[in-house]
């Protein structure tokens, strides 16, 4: 197999299981478990905690400076609301881990060093309006409760 293909593919796979994974967890195991007394205060929390565990960017050798962190965990606070509603919504996974996919594939553009801030917040943008859009589409066809 050609190196230079391995070497795009391998990372692709690498972030859909990353992402099913994170879905799981935070979705699936944790909804499910905390939101039996509170489903508020389960999304409220979860949302935090979702933004919050990507401050591990920090640490996690890639050296991303902070003010980049702080935008990206305040974007994971609103995609894991985002996410967290989704799920309570859909009763599936499958809604939240395709946009988290989407979102991270692209963040792996913004994220190339070399780009000015007004390109990074380019991207921002057009992911928050791209999973707008898919959102605004699932709320009009995902059967109600």
């Amino acid at each position: 197999m050609n190196d230079s293909w391995f070497e795009i593919i391998c990372p692709i796979c690498l972030m859909l299981c990353v992402r099913f994974i994170e879905e799981i967890i935070f979705r699936g195991f944790l909804f499910r478990a905390i939101a039996k007394d509170n489903v508020k205060t389960t999304i409220i929390l979860l949302s935090i905690t979702f933004g919050i565990g990507h401050l591990l960017n920090l640490v996690n050798g890639r050296g991303m400076e902070f003010a980049t962190n702080l935008f990206q965990v305040l974007g994971a606070i609103a995609f894991g609301f985002l996410f967290v509603i989704l799920f309570y919504l859909s009763g599936s996974l499958l809604p939240c881990i395709i946009p988290h996919s989407v979102i991270n594939i692209l963040s792996a553009f913004a994220n190339e060093t070399g780009l000015t801030v007004e390109r990074r917040i380019a991207f921002i943008l057009i992911k928050f309006i791209i999973i707008a859009i898919y959102v605004l589409i699932l709320t009009k066809t995902l059967p109600e409760k």
